[in-house]
């Protein structure tokens, strides 16, 4: 929001002051402008700016539910295969250790194949084009794993859901990103969180109560749902302007902001022209200060890929992939396909089933209090607490059973009997749902919300696609080296050495995760292009202000008048 919007016409001297009834105030102390945004404002109430946001949100978290649902589908399979638990009677197909592993972690390493894909495909197809093409092989994969008749094929479909997994990513960060409004961006992109553990609550709770085929046949309804419901959301203004399409960008944000009319969307959409403007600059034009069109030809992509060595892209990647990497060795992303049997072997005095069903529900719990609170408490607190919780929880976790289980103690193994851990099995499992509880508040969640804000506009697409191509990387590492890290540590010594590391990620969150709720895209973009910044300086400035914030200025600035007016400039200079 540009200068304009805190402009306020202070030449009224007290002799014209006195001449002007009362009711004539308002409109002698603010300009034209100040009266045109203020009608705007009354045109449409607050519920009807955001929900249009929320529903193009809502349509884009059916994806989001269906990316839950594909990663939490192996921790219902192994267990069933390997003879754990939930064995049907007819199921002829089998799992060993090592086959468990690889159908637990296979889909991960696929994510990052569909993740590069996405960055790339992504800025000639659109968000939401995007968004409905990345439904078709989750469709091919449910109902592949529904009718499987050998392991193979289970691979197979694995390996699809893997790759829509990491297609999904870069469409769904940017996409939200670029409709919300800042003030409310933060909830917006945090119900994400929601729906990928209502996919687990959903998938864990099926697997419960029914066959993991069947599971997979309801599992592959969702994502012909969200094709239709993203039918009916428009693309984003800031895609739509890239490509010069300005009328099809501005009846965009009209609908994103209540289905107004032009002239109530007239500044919000003069400043996304001149950001896409800025944006689309080459780094000649940029250095040069050029205030025209650049005339350059577009960026290849070879050159988007240097673009990206700039430190206003090496920044917030470095930032954002090692908190994936801490929240990744927090412990549940590598324990989450082995949960039932982890549970199992900690003789939690609550069926191991129905356990994993409730770390689902907690999970999902833990979403929602992200997604209420990160308005009022900010993403940062959130990473901070969370992250401190989960590896006091590992922690705690690997001590009790270094103190209770005998040597060696793995969750692979067969043990005849776990009554002298089950007289205290509440102890692990109050430590196993805070752990659930607290890596679903803000350890998972906010490394992708800051996905979808600190990437420069002209190469977010493709850095969120290599970003989370990396962080599928390391799913895989993690959940694939599960195995031999507990037949290598045991099940405590696994576990501890997730909670040392989640201390390593604590301090990192402390020491070098700046605030970014409230805050603008652009605030964002240029607080990480600033190369004289010290990384430690973690204070983004409010350059802009949302739209909410001119009526309280407006309201400042008017008090200040009726004592002794006011000059423009020094106002304006000063708030900032």
């Amino acid at each position: 929001m540009g200068k304009t919007a805190y402009t306020i016409n202070g030449s009224t001297n007290g002799r014209d002051e006195k001449k002007v009834r009362p009711d004539d105030k308002m409109a002698t102390r603010l300009d034209g402008n100040d009266k045109q945004q203020q009608q705007q404002r009354q045109e449409v109430s607050a519920f009807r700016r955001i929900l249009p946001q929320i529903l193009a949100s809502t349509a884009k978290n059916f994806l989001l539910l269906d990316l839950g649902m594909a990663v939490a589908f192996p921790t219902i399979v192994i267990p069933a295969l390997r003879g754990i638990k939930n064995r049907a009677p007819d199921e002829f197909l089998h799992f060993t250790p090592q086959q468990a592993s690889w159908f637990g972690s296979i889909a991960y390493i696929c994510q990052p194949v569909g993740s590069v894909l996405s960055g790339i495909i992504l800025e000639p197809l659109g968000r939401k084009r995007s968004m409905i093409l990345v439904n078709i092989p989750h469709i091919i994969g449910w109902f592949m794993l529904h009718f499987a008749g050998s392991l193979e094929e289970m691979y197979t479909a694995a390996i699809l859901l893997g790759l829509g997994v990491g297609f999904m990513e870069a469409p769904i960060v940017t996409y939200v990103g670029e409709i919300c409004q800042p003030s409310i961006r933060g909830i917006l992109t945090s119900c994400a969180g929601v729906a990928v553990m209502l996919g687990f609550f959903m998938v864990y709770l099926l697997g419960t109560v029914t066959t993991w085929r069947t599971t997979a046949a309801i599992c592959g309804v969702i994502p012909i749902a969200t094709m239709i419901a993203i039918c009916f959301v428009p693309e984003t203004p800031m895609w739509l302007l890239s490509k010069n399409r300005a009328d099809d960008a501005l009846k965009s944000l009209q609908w994103l902001r209540g289905w107004v009319s032009p002239k109530a969307v007239e500044q919000e959409f003069q400043e996304m022209k001149r950001y896409s403007l800025h944006s689309a600059k080459c780094a000649i034009c940029e250095k040069s200060g050029s205030t025209t069109t650049c005339q350059h030809p577009p960026l290849t992509e070879w050159t988007k890929l240097k673009e990206l060595t700039r430190k206003r892209n090496l920044r917030p990647f470095v930032l954002v992939m090692l908190f994936f990497v801490f929240g990744q060795l927090s412990g549940l992303t590598g324990m989450r396909p082995y949960l039932v049997q982890i549970f199992q072997a900690y003789g939690v005095p609550l069926d191991a089933n129905w356990a994993t069903v409730s770390t689902g529900l907690l999970g999902l719990i833990a979403n929602i209090v992200c997604m209420v609170s990160i308005k009022f408490v900010g993403k940062r607190r959130l990473a901070i607490t969370s992250m401190a919780v989960t590896a006091l929880s590992c922690i705690s976790l690997s001590i009790y059973a270094f103190n209770t289980f005998p040597p060696g103690w793995t969750s692979f193994d067969n043990h005849p009997g776990t009554s002298h851990v089950t007289s205290m099995g509440y102890i692990p499992m109050v430590l196993f749902f805070m752990l659930a509880f607290f890596t679903s508040v803000g350890v998972l969640p906010v490394p992708w919300i800051l996905l979808s804000e600190v990437f420069p506009f002209r190469n977010r697409s493709l850095a969120c696609g290599i970003t989370a191509a990396l962080h599928y990387v390391m799913s895989f590492v993690t959940t694939k080296t599960y195995f031999n890290l507990e037949s290598a540590l045991s099940l405590p010594g696994v576990i501890l050495f997730y909670g040392v590391m989640g201390m390593v990620g604590l301090a990192f969150v402390y020491f070098f995760l700046p605030e970014t709720e409230k805050r603008t895209l652009e605030d964002i973009e240029l607080y990480f292009s600033d190369n004289k910044r010290k990384l430690t300086d973690i204070y983004i400035p409010r350059r802009n202000r949302d739209e909410e914030m001119v009526a309280v200025v407006s309201k400042l600035a008017e008090k200040a008048m009726e004592k002794q007016g006011i000059d423009n400039a020094v106002f304006t200079e000063g708030d900032k």
